[in-house]
């Protein structure tokens, strides 16, 4: 396990590469960042935009899925003030026992700043069994939600025949994860790449036996021949945006109504508490994020704050040691409770999915990764 010499992402992030000087590709996007010609994106962007004003028919220039959550709060208000369009939220709400109170306040806060939205609600019961499905096979609960996530918008623009489609960052420039296929704006392939592979549920081995095909309706992304024929294009927003980072969106958001976690990054493994504010048990994937690849949230936090120089790589090596992949227990109970297994057999599954490559157990008998961030 190797880490970036300039941040702290390690090589074991899905689509990783590093350059011959062991510089991760997300540190040299935002190097490249300074030399771009942001006059010839805006450019490009608002040809985008009279895309989605040249074919609308139904009232709507576009569509941006929503969780009422940061990026989103910034994106659907740059879509309406400053490109001038006139969006459709599309939001693939959690069920009601999942969606936290703060969640539910944040996505009403969005609506309430003057936006129409379709909430789109997945059948509860089959959302636990495909979430438990991802939990034992993949170890990755959100691998079906995901899916229902990002096909609500594409369903609902060819629904409504509205073609143009913004999404936020682009991963690839994120993260700097070459898995996901494009390094510009260009959305329209994301279905292929990791958690979606394909956008089908039954191709990714979540399906048990009792599902029947319609209870799967909502979590299968549009083939492409729909989406040709609803000639639809997909954005990332955030590419075409200087400052379109977690911190600047955090800050736009708050101070338009955004409400944040409370909890101790002791507790949640989260230093920052304005990210996937939906959901709790986010914290939990986290944790088992952090056991198959030696991170979690708070790698990802202070890497991006190492590249926008708002701290230094020893400092955050400091935050990732002290903080990364913590979950509190109550975390892990309420997440059994939810998808009915106990605490033991959640803790059976997670163990199994203990990447042994980069752990190892101390003279203690406690689990240490192999290769220490320094």
């Amino acid at each position: 396990m190797k880490y970036c010499k300039e941040c702290v992402q390690p090589d074991t992030r899905p689509g990783i590469k590093f350059d011959s000087k062991g510089v991760c590709l997300a540190c040299s996007f935002v190097k490249e960042s300074e030399t771009i010609d942001w006059d010839a994106r805006r450019l490009e962007l608002e040809k985008i935009t009279e895309y989605g004003k040249r074919h609308n028919v139904s009232g709507y220039d576009c569509i941006v899925g929503v969780s009422g959550g940061k990026d989103s709060t910034r994106q659907s208000i740059f879509v309406r003030d400053e490109l001038g369009l006139k969006p459709l939220l599309v939001s693939c709400q959690y069920p009601p026992e999942q969606l936290t109170k703060r969640g539910a306040h944040n996505i009403s806060n969005l609506i309430s700043l003057g936006f129409d939205c379709i909430t789109m609600a997945p059948n509860p019961k089959v959302w636990k069994k495909l979430m438990l499905q991802g939990f034992l096979k993949y170890g990755n609960w959100c691998k079906s939600t995901e899916m229902a996530l990002y096909a609500s918008a594409p369903k609902v623009a060819i629904a409504y025949h509205i073609p143009l489609i913004f999404l936020g960052e682009n991963p690839a420039i994120a993260l700097g994860d070459t898995g996901v296929g494009s390094v510009t704006g260009d959305a329209n392939k994301m279905k292929y790449y990791h958690t979606l592979q394909g956008g089908d549920p039954r191709k990714n081995n979540l399906v048990t036996k009792e599902m029947k095909e319609q209870d799967l309706i909502l979590y299968k992304y549009p083939l492409d021949d729909e989406m040709e024929w609803a000639k639809l294009k997909i954005v990332y927003l955030g590419y075409y945006i200087k400052d379109f980072t977690r911190f600047k969106n955090a800050e736009f958001a708050t101070a338009r109504g955004l409400q944040v976690r409370t909890d101790t990054p002791e507790d949640i493994g989260d230093i920052y508490g304005f990210g996937a504010l939906d959901d709790d048990y986010v914290v939990v994937n986290q944790m088992l994020k952090y056991l198959k690849f030696g991170f979690g949230q708070v790698t990802d936090q202070t890497a991006e704050a190492v590249r926008l120089k708002m701290m230094t790589r020893d400092e955050a090596i400091k935050l990732v040691k002290k903080h990364d992949g913590r979950c509190a227990d109550r975390f892990v109970k309420g997440f059994c409770n939810y998808i009915g297994i106990s605490e033991k057999k959640f803790w059976q599954v997670a163990q199994s999915y203990r990447n042994k490559d980069i752990w190892q157990k101390d003279k203690k008998g406690q689990w240490a990764l192999k290769s220490e961030l320094v």
